[in-house]
């Protein structure tokens, strides 16, 4: 794995990290005032997760995308479409 590589897989899972504390938090106040703002920082959360991964070699990239499965499922499950 490159340091780019490494580097970009790091800030994967950071980032993934904040939406599974996001996607926590909403599941408690799916419909509260906070929901468009937090939605909105999500979309840009995963945005910037998928630009990372683009970025990568196709072994760290595949590694990469096994590793947001779970989280990535969840959000698209039950979050698309509510705005």
């Amino acid at each position: 794995m490159t340091p780019s590589d490494r580097i970009r897989s790091r800030t994967v899972s950071n980032r993934v990290k904040l939406v599974q504390e996001h996607l926590e938090a909403m599941q408690r106040d799916t419909h509260g005032l906070e929901f468009g703002p937090w939605r909105r920082e999500v979309d840009s959360l995963w945005k910037s997760i998928f630009g990372q991964i683009s970025k990568m070699s196709p072994a760290p990239q595949q590694r990469s995308l096994e590793s947001i499965r779970e989280v990535w499922t969840t959000y698209v499950q039950h979050y698309t479409g509510e705005y």
